[in-house]
């Protein structure tokens, strides 16, 4: 709760990176504190038991400083904590934070073994892992926080995110023949990647699509000169072969701008006895530069996607808890192999 009383909003991860550095410090922790360019107010934290050599720990826990707004402040009943990045992902550092700590305190042996990466930018642009990439950290294993309902991911969808420019003639909705309404193809378009049926994966079943952003016109009375709509596509299959279908079928009749993609990321299912899950959302490991190389990628954290992003976000407590020995008893049977 006492994360989530720091506002940290995409683009406003400063304060909670300080109050994290000079916690962890006091624990006996070595803190990189790695600014983002151009944005020295933003910051990853990576935290070790000793002083960092390239490679780094074996085994790297890892999540995100940043929440989508707005921000929404704690509240508990005792049996949940409610408010923003309750479970997206402040549920997730807290765990972490004190499964190193256990793991330090209660197993010096393999202190040095363990690290923490808590980056920026994860519900928008990745650009804290993508700079992280640069401290040329290579752990055996990744284990990467978020709420999976104290289940471990075997396999999470990719994502197409693409911003669609339609211009068109301005004139009075009276006489449309005088002009060109960029609104109306834009929505000729959105209809027809609405409606196609995008192939399906047994692993991940299907794949989905989002119109999460729409704008455009200038007056009820005329038609629009211009209009603007992303959208993300959740897939199941590469992403460059999603691109191409998108392509085909909007077929010159908008602009394409931006676009972001990664493909589906197939994880390393836990050891006995923890269930594993396939997941449709997405996260920072294919951005994580190393992961091709890794023993073992994992994913997992407590509290529940469905309710992440929402203005009723919540974690039970007792789960909170038991992530953090589910991370530790992870972590431990991975060293000692």
């Amino acid at each position: 709760m006492e994360l989530m009383k720091i506002e940290s909003t995409t683009k406003q991860e400063g304060a909670l990176a300080v109050a994290i550095k000079d916690y962890l410090k006091t624990k006996g922790w070595n803190i990189i504190v790695q600014p983002m360019p151009g944005e020295p107010n933003r910051s990853n934290i990576l935290a070790t038991r000793l002083h960092y050599d390239e490679g780094g720990p074996r085994i790297l826990f890892n999540t995100h400083l940043d929440t989508v707004p707005p921000y929404i402040p704690p509240t508990t009943d005792g049996k949940f904590i409610y408010g923003r990045g309750s479970n997206d992902a402040k549920g997730q550092i807290a765990s972490m934070i004190f499964a190193i700590q256990k793991i330090a305190e209660n197993h010096p042996e393999y202190a040095e073994d363990i690290g923490l990466l808590l980056v920026v930018g994860e519900e928008t642009d990745h650009v804290g892992m993508k700079e992280a990439n640069k401290l040329n950290l290579k752990p055996e294993f990744l284990i990467v926080g978020e709420p999976t309902e104290m289940k471990f991911a075997h396999a999470q969808k990719g994502a197409v995110k693409v911003r669609f420019d339609s211009n068109g003639i301005a004139a009075h909705s009276g006489y449309p023949h005088m002009g060109d309404s960029a609104v109306h193809k834009l929505i000729d378009v959105l209809h027809d990647l609405l409606k196609h049926k995008w192939p399906s994966s047994p692993e991940l079943g299907e794949t989905t699509i989002n119109v999460g952003l729409i704008n455009g016109g200038q007056a009820v009375n005329a038609l629009a000169e211009k209009a603007t709509a992303s959208i993300a596509i959740r897939n199941t299959y590469p992403a460059k072969e999603v691109l191409e279908t998108v392509k085909k079928l909007v077929n010159k009749r908008v602009e394409i701008g931006d676009v972001g993609m990664n493909d589906p990321v197939i994880l390393t299912k836990p050891p006995p006895p923890f269930e594993s899950v396939p997941v449709a959302f997405n996260t920072d490991i294919p951005y994580f530069d190393y992961r091709n190389h890794l023993k073992g990628c994992f994913l997992f954290g407590a509290g529940s996607i469905t309710n992440a992003h929402s203005m009723s976000e919540f974690i039970s407590i007792e789960e909170l808890e038991k992530s953090v020995d589910v991370h530790v008893d992870l972590a431990l049977k991975l060293l000692r192999k």
